[in-house]
């Protein structure tokens, strides 16, 4: 994983990024907005074979679904 270092996230509460819905996702947006490597992120957590619930690859996820922004506040 050479890219970790450029991760944003590197260094973050890995809890801040659990979150699925509130103020907490846009937090964790927040590191994704500036973040050059999503993809890699992405193949990484592999939210969808994970069913993975949380922020990732600039996505909020639940069972490895990504969540609608509509919802992000229910």
């Amino acid at each position: 994983m050479s890219w970790l270092p450029d991760a944003a996230c590197l260094g973050a509460d890995p809890r801040l990024f659990e979150a699925t819905s509130g103020d907490a996702v846009h937090d964790a947006l927040s590191y994704c907005d500036r973040c050059p490597v999503i993809p890699q992120c992405d193949d990484l957590v592999r939210p969808r074979r994970s069913y993975f619930d949380g922020v990732a690859a600039a996505k909020v996820w639940r069972d490895g679904r990504v969540v609608k922004q509509d919802t992000l506040f229910d």
